[in-house]
Formats: C-alpha cells, structure tokens, sequence
C-alpha cells in the first residue's frame, strides 16, 4: 500500500509571529521515507522565505536542509532534492528490551512559562519508565510548584534548591533522583519524543558514563536568534563520537577543546560516576558569579576521571535562543565568564594543571581563532547582535578569574560531595513543600 502524501508540516515551535530578520528560518523536521506532496503548507510561516528542517531516517539523524517557502507553501521536489544531497547513513531504530529507568532533572528559576513547555515535551517522549524532577532553585514565587501540583502526575515531583546557582540545583537533583541514570536538560528547552531513548541507549556499555547530544535551533526568527545559532556548535556535528583520555585521535587541545562535548541542556551521566566526581562545581553555572562553565567543567573531569563521554546526535534537544539583542549579550557576558572561570580553575588545579600547561599554545591560538571567527560576522543584518556579542563575550572572559574568587568566597565548593557517600533511599526523599506565603517566597 503506497504511504500516504505529506502536505503539512508544523514549527518545532510555532506562535511566536512572523520574522524580524531577514535572516529568519521556519524550524521543522521531515523524514526520509516519506513521500511529499508537490505543495507543501508550513504552518504557522507567515513573513518567512526560508526554512531549515532536521532531515531523520526513522529516528537517525541525516543533517539539515534549507529550502525556500513562499505564501506560506514549501514545494515537496525541493524538499526531496535537497535530501538526496545528504550523506547516506543507516537508520538505528532498533529499540532495546530493557531500557532503563531515568530521572530526568530539569531546572528552573521563575521561568514557569518556559518550565512548562518543557516538561509537556517531557511527558510527550516515547519512554517507558522516567520520573521527571522539576529543580526549582531559589525562587521567588510559588508558581512552578503550583504548576506541577496542577498535573496530578506521579512521573513529575518539584523539589526546592536553596543555594542559587544550575550547578547547586543539579547536584540537588543528583540527590532527589531515585534511578541510576540522570538525564539533564534546561527549562529553555523542547526535547524529541525519542530523546531519552537515543540519549541512554550508548550507556548500555559500562565504560560509558556521560552521553550528550544534539542541540539545534528551535526558533530562528530574530537578528539575536540568527546570530547565536552561528556562534555556538551544539549541531554542527551529526557523526556519533567517543572520547576517552588513552585516545590520542582527537587533537593536540584534547581534552580541553570543550567545544566538541555539547552542552548542559543535553545530557545524561551514571548517578554513582556523578557522586564518584564529588558532582558538580558549585562556583560555576548559571546564577552563580561564573554564570557558566559547570558543564564544559563536568564532562572534562568525566574524561580525565578515565571514563567514556559519546556524543550521540540522534538525541535531540530544541533550544529556544534569546531573541533580543540585550539577552544575547548577557548570555554570551555569562558564556565568556564561565569560560574565565573555568580556565582559572584549570590553572590552579594539581591535577589538571599539566595537562593543560603543555597545551597552553595551541590553547592561546585557539581562542584567539574563535573569538575572531565568532566576533566576524556572517550576514549584515545580524552585524551589531555578532560584534556586540563578541565583545560582551571577551570581557566575560578576562572577569572570570574575578568570578571564581567571589564564588569560592561563597563558600561555593569545587566537589560538594566529596566527604559524603551516596544518599541512601530515606535520605532522598524531597523536603516537604513550603506553604504559600503573604510574600510569594518559598
């Protein structure tokens, strides 16, 4: 029986409104194996001449295509000439037996609206057994925790971080989680129906003890949008990739090009490898004074701890960038100060500080590389977001060594768990909900 015709596609993320750049991308996904209509109506694309859409065979990812879209209709010949382009690789759809249990941990501050988005998607993915721990850190209100309550679902609990900071709520969800594998993403995210699936399915060897994995572009609809997906390589890599210490293949900046390990919202680890580690850096990360940095921190001491960190692009996670030219700039300020931080961490560290000092040029000559290659910019309408960026950026830099002081100063530790063993099941159970107050506070 011929498969029936596809004439309709949908936004990864639709209602935002039409394009403020001429630069702009309506956001789908198509498959392979599906035959195309001649006319094509993309939903929700009006002021849009573009779109860019992840092409999968099954739920393998092949790459991106960009075709063109007038009136709102994509013609189908484009969208299966373009496909044909992509390099052929193999559909892994196999789904093993006995997947098992996760706890995904997700962390918010006041961002309810966002949160929820996120945990919809979470709830929608084709996984048999997750709970998902709703981190709310340091807020100022009750509404995630209402929000979660207003579910009545057994698989989501909220639970309150108290020290400010997405390293300090990670490792409190690290204590929350009551399965073997930890699964991490933000509230700024929309995850795949397969995500969790793709995501742990290459912890199934034991050497293995992080996974990341794709993050594309959820929303290009603004100069900002435009200019953060070229600044960042979160989907530049569609090949699945291992990286272990005793493997020289991998460049003369191995294992400091962190660039190449992806990113916070998207990842999973071994909860006993995470308490191993002494879990994550509380100086670091965003709401602490390094705003960043505690991922790029993690999967490199994963990697010099002697395990195995793989990349596996067939686990996407869609990002929703800033879309203004002010919250880029301080989400890149945040970037460059994790980055100094981290840096600074590196040089003071026994361990870590020979490694890096006998990789100390090829490190200078790449960060003056990317920062020129990122502060150039692409396309003119998105020249003041990228110089603006790239300038915000390096003076996020040069302060992080400042950063990381303030934030040792705090009392913020490099390893939390390093005195304590792994909590047992009574100590696990999450505090009782505060009662609303006069003030909102928890």
């Amino acid at each position: 029986m011929e498969a029936e015709q596809i004439d309709t596609l949908a936004p990864v993320l639709g209602g935002e409104g039409p394009p403020t750049t001429d630069d702009g991308r309506w956001i789908g996904e198509v498959q392979l194996s599906q035959p195309y209509a001649d006319t094509v109506k993309a939903l929700d694309s009006d002021g849009y001449q573009q779109a860019r859409l992840l092409v999968r065979n099954g739920r393998t990812v092949l790459g991106f295509i960009e075709v063109g879209i007038d009136d709102g209709v994509i013609l189908g010949r484009e969208v299966c000439r373009e496909m044909s382009r992509l390099p052929e690789r193999a559909a892994h759809d196999s789904v093993p037996a006995d997947l098992p249990p996760v706890s995904v941990v997700l962390c918010t501050r006041d961002r309810t609206a966002a949160a929820t988005r996120a945990v919809e998607s979470l709830l929608a993915m084709d996984y048999p057994q997750f709970e998902v721990v709703v981190v709310d850190n340091a807020a100022t209100t009750l509404d995630t925790w209402r929000y979660v309550d207003s579910l009545a679902d057994p698989r989501v609990r909220a639970i309150h971080a108290s020290v400010p900071g997405l390293a300090a709520a990670r490792n409190r969800g690290l204590e929350a989680a009551t399965h073997a594998i930890v699964a991490f993403t933000d509230d700024d995210v929309v995850v795949d129906r397969y995500w969790l699936e793709r995501l742990v399915a290459p912890l199934s060897d034991p050497a293995v003890a992080c996974v990341t994995g794709l993050v594309p572009a959820a929303q290009l609809r603004t100069a900002a949008q435009c200019t953060f997906e070229q600044r960042v390589r979160w989907a530049n890599s569609l090949e699945r990739r291992e990286y272990r210490r005793d493997d020289p293949s991998h460049g003369k900046l191995f294992p400091f090009r962190v660039g190449d390990y992806g990113t916070g919202a998207n990842f999973a680890v071994r909860r006993s490898v995470a308490f191993a580690l002494g879990g994550f850096d509380e100086a670091l990360g965003a709401g602490s004074p390094a705003k960043g940095g505690e991922d790029i921190d993690w999967f490199v001491r994963t990697i010099v701890a002697g395990h195995t960190l793989v990349c596996e692009p067939d686990a996407i996670t869609w990002h929703q960038h800033r879309d203004d030219d002010d919250a880029l700039s301080a989400q890149a300020h945040g970037y460059g100060l994790g980055l100094g931080a981290w840096l600074t961490k590196i040089a003071f560290d026994r361990d870590l500080a020979p490694l890096a000092l006998a990789r100390a040029g090829s490190a200078a000559a790449h960060l003056v590389t990317s920062f020129y290659g990122r502060a150039k910019p692409r396309s003119a309408p998105s020249v003041p977001s990228v110089t603006g960026a790239a300038r915000a950026e390096f003076s996020g830099l040069i302060a992080g060594p400042r950063a990381l002081l303030t934030a040792r100063s705090q009392g913020r530790k490099p390893k939390p768990f390093r005195h304590f063993g792994e909590p047992t099941a009574s100590e696990r159970v999450a505090p009782p909900k505060p009662e609303p107050s006069g003030s909102g506070a928890p």
